[in-house]
């Protein structure tokens, strides 16, 4: 996999994600520190050194069960969430809130790509010939609250590392070369991405996102699974 990414920003400011991709292409981390930048750093590498493990087969000790309803894929991104929502939370967060990220987690093995995430951004992908599919969406809070045409800052609905719990939404899919992941961070994602059918460029997909709504602020990354 190779990530490309692009930030848009107007009068309003969205943070810019820290991204990290594995050399050989099969691991993705996008995380968004709400508050101090260091916590977003100290996530990817806590899910860095665990699913690197976990591939490994080398034996880590975990206080959180293997779901059977998932592949050991969305099993190893899933637990690597888990165990840093609470080394961020007791480290951190755990008598005076200081910072949360919004972090997700891409990981290709053969044919599938897992996912797993906890806020923003969404995962959304464009199979060849079809039009753009939702897989996974991540909530702004911001979209509820903004009356008609008023447009507020970014506001994440779930964040890692706020409580001793979090959400985590987490699947896989069957995928091709020719097949393409879409990622937002946005509270919208422009009704014009969804009447295209086949596969659209980065240039194209930010156009089409400025187009319907110039003074909403995001981030774009378009994946390419070959």
């Amino acid at each position: 996999m190779k990530l490309q990414e692009r930030s848009y920003s107007t009068k309003i400011i969205r943070p810019k994600p820290l991204v990290h991709q594995q050399d050989d292409g099969g691991l993705i981390v996008v995380a968004t520190s709400w508050g101090k930048a260091e916590h977003a750093q100290r996530a990817v590498e806590e899910v860095v050194k665990y699913v690197g493990a976990a591939q490994a087969d080398v034996e880590v000790t975990s206080p959180f069960d293997f779901l059977s309803a998932l592949t050991d894929e969305v099993n190893y991104l899933r637990t690597a969430l888990l165990i840093t929502n609470d080394i961020l939370y007791r480290g951190e967060n755990r008598s005076e809130y200081f910072s949360g990220v919004e972090i997700l987690t891409l990981f290709k093995r053969g044919s599938q790509v897992a996912w797993a995430h906890v806020g923003n951004p969404s995962v959304l992908i464009q199979r060849q010939g079809q039009r753009l599919q939702p897989l996974s969406i991540g909530l702004d809070l911001s979209s509820e609250l903004s009356p008609n045409d008023t447009f507020l800052p970014p506001l994440p609905a779930q964040l890692l590392g706020m409580d001793p719990t979090c959400y985590i939404q987490c699947g896989h899919t069957r995928v091709s070369e020719d097949d393409q992941l879409v990622l937002f961070g946005s509270p919208l994602i422009a009704t014009a991405l969804w009447t295209e059918a086949g596969n659209a460029d980065m240039s194209t997909l930010t156009q089409r996102m400025i187009q319907e709504s110039p003074e909403t602020p995001f981030w774009l990354g378009l994946v390419n699974l070959d």
